[in-house]
Parts: C-alpha cells; sequence; structure tokens
C-alpha cells in the first residue's frame, strides 16, 4: 500500500541496496547503449528509428528523450508498469514493487509466470544484474523510480535505462500516453482487442455521464485510515469524474507536497457526499470506524470502489467506469 503523499514512502529499512548496486554496475557493461537526452524538444511519444538506433519521446515528460541502440526487448517492470502494458502483450523478464498482490492495481493480470526480485520498496539487485535488462519501467520520473533514493537511481541510471510510465495532466492523456509506450515497445495498436477497448471507454463515459445526469450526487474520492480521511479532489481521477457530470467534494489538497487533503474525522461530516468512493474497497472485509461509518454514504452503502495507481489501460477504466455507472444509476440522493 502507498503511503498518502501518493509518491515516496519511507522505505528506509527496504533500500539498503548501495553495495547490491555495485555487484550491478560491475556486471553490465555499456553495450546496454541506453542514453537519456534532454534536449528540450517537444514530447510527442514518437519513436525515431534511424542507423544509430531508436529513440523514445516520451509522452508526458517534455523533452525526455531515450535512446536505445535497439528497440527494448529485456525488460523490468514495476507491477504498476505490468499491469498497465500486459494488455498490450508486453511481457517483462521480472517484475517488483508494490502492489503486485493488490486486484486493484493488476485487475486480470497474472504475475505468477514471471519472476518477482522484488517486494515493496525491495529489490534483488543481483537478480536484476543477471537479467541485465535494457530498460526498467516503473512508477517515477526522469530522474528514476519514486521509491529509490536518489544515489540509487543515479546508479541504476547509470547502467539501463529507466522508462517512467506516463503521469501527465489528465486520465486520456495518460491512456494515450500507455499506448504510445507499449508501441515503442512493440505493441500492435491496431489490434482489435485493444479497438474494442477504446470503444467500450467511450461507450463508458457517456453511460456516467447519463446516469449522473439531473441526479445532482455529490462525489468523494477517498482513502480512509485510522488517523484520518484523506480525499483526492484535484486528482486525475476526480478530474476526469467532475468533466463527465460528476460534482466532487473533499478537503482541497496543499499547494505543494503531499497530493491527499487531510480530514480529520471529527470534521468528515462537513463533507456531505452522496456516494463515496474508497480506494482499494474490500467488499468482504470494508474498513470501519465511529465516525465513518456514520457518514451518509456508507450508512446507505453508497460506495464504490476506486485505485490511484490502477493500471492506466482503455480496457481497465472502461470496466471501472462502466461498474461504477451501473452502481450510480440505483444510487439517490442523501443530502
Amino acid at each position: 500500500m502507498l503511503t498518502k503523499n501518493g509518491t515516496k514512502p519511507n522505505t528506509a529499512r527496504a533500500l539498503a541496496v548501495a553495495s547490491a548496486l555495485a555487484f550491478f554496475i560491475s556486471a553490465c557493461s555499456a553495450e546496454n547503449g541506453a542514453d537519456t537526452s534532454t534536449d528540450g524538444s517537444s514530447a510527442s511519444g514518437d519513436t525515431d528509428t534511424n542507423v544509430e538506433g531508436v529513440t523514445f519521446q516520451h509522452p508526458t515528460i517534455e523533452g525526455l528523450n531515450l535512446e536505445f541502440e535497439k528497440q527494448p526487448e529485456h525488460l523490468v517492470m514495476d507491477c504498476y508498469a505490468y499491469s498497465a502494458l500486459e494488455h498490450l502483450d508486453i511481457t517483462p523478464d521480472a517484475v517488483f514493487g508494490y502492489d503486485c498482490d493488490n486486484p486493484w492495481v493488476m485487475g486480470d493480470t497474472d504475475i505468477s509466470e514471471v519472476e518477482q526480485i522484488g517486494k515493496d520498496g525491495e529489490i534483488d539487485m543481483e537478480k536484476l544484474a543477471q537479467l541485465r535488462p535494457d530498460a526498467v519501467i516503473g512508477h517515477g520520473d526522469a530522474d528514476g523510480w519514486s521509491w529509490f533514493d536518489d544515489d540509487v537511481n543515479k546508479q541504476l541510471t547509470s547502467v539501463t535505462t529507466f522508462i517512467p510510465l506516463p503521469d501527465g495532466d489528465s486520465i486520456e492523456e495518460n491512456l494515450d500516453g500507455t499506448e504510445k509506450l507499449g508501441e515503442f515497445l512493440g505493441a500492435d495498436l491496431s489490434d482489435e482487442k485493444l479497438s474494442t477497448a477504446r470503444e467500450d471507454f467511450k461507450s463508458a463515459k457517456e453511460d456516467f455521464s447519463k446516469a449522473v445526469e439531473g441526479k445532482e450526487l455529490d462525489f468523494m474520492l477517498t482513502s480512509p485510515t485510522k488517523e484520518m480521511l484523506y480525499t483526492a479532489v484535484g486528482f486525475n481521477h476526480a478530474n476526469f469524474l467532475e468533466e463527465l457530470g460528476a460534482n466532487i467534494v473533499g478537503a482541497q489538497p496543499p499547494a505543494e507536497g503531499n497530493p491527499w487533503g487531510k480530514v480529520a474525522w471529527e470534521e468528515a461530516s462537513s463533507y456531505p457526499a452522496d456516494v463515496i468512493l474508497v480506494e482499494g474497497l474490500d467488499e468482504q472485509q470494508p474498513f470501519s470506524a465511529e465516525l465513518w461509518d456514520s457518514l451518509p454514504a456508507v450508512e446507505n452503502d453508497q460506495l464504490a470502489g476506486w485505485s490511484s495507481k490502477g493500471a492506466m489501460t482503455y480496457y481497465a477504466f472502461a470496466k471501472w467506469l462502466q461498474g461504477l455507472a451501473q452502481q450510480v444509476k440505483e444510487f439517490d440522493k442523501l443530502h
């Protein structure tokens, strides 16, 4: 489970890997042939092919151009990346990272046949060195994986290329960016299942808009904990639903740092919501706390699930949004 800053949990215990990285550096040669350029050119997600190799222009990080001698074939991914790229028929040699067993992240993706070389913030650098991947793909930015310390990322990116997952300003930008990344890695975007997923996504958007039309329901996207209620105003998911006609409520995000709005439990009722979306909703073992259980949406079972780090594919979003639309049809105005 990720911490509430949405980026970097405290993984001091898990990231004592500097000595293993030294082994990785000695084991990997410069023949991986990857380079990173930030020349300020427009980021389009295009692939440039020439006698010197191929370049991936990152679709959401302007000016990030990742250069390879040839199309990357041997890949290591965090589970967020695999959940997004598996539907594009891109399979890694190994996986690592957070939420590998979280159905809200992995969906239908099965990792049982893929080697797992790390869990949460830990990674087996000796195994990574043996794999000698052409690229490591995961949640992060141009400097590396979100949950490695800066010095670890510097060493990692000195011997292989880190490809950050698309993380732009909207859901649809990221869905498109995922497909561009998949295409660079060899996916056929004309595949019938991908075309069907795009059409299903379009239909799901229309169905959700129809479901909320005229009902004036207030939606709150949350991640509840025993200590505090976190709300996701301003998140891409919240903005996406708002664009489709939902009214979003919750605490405003801070100006910088942790993007989650923080609500003390004593103040939770001051954000009246007809529908509450719970991150990683577990219907078998739902979250429970006295002040949470007294909220009208909880009392009336007007709850649905969502995931801030779910698979960024048209297929996954169509499935989630269509399910939400069906639920909303049965929900009532409570305030």
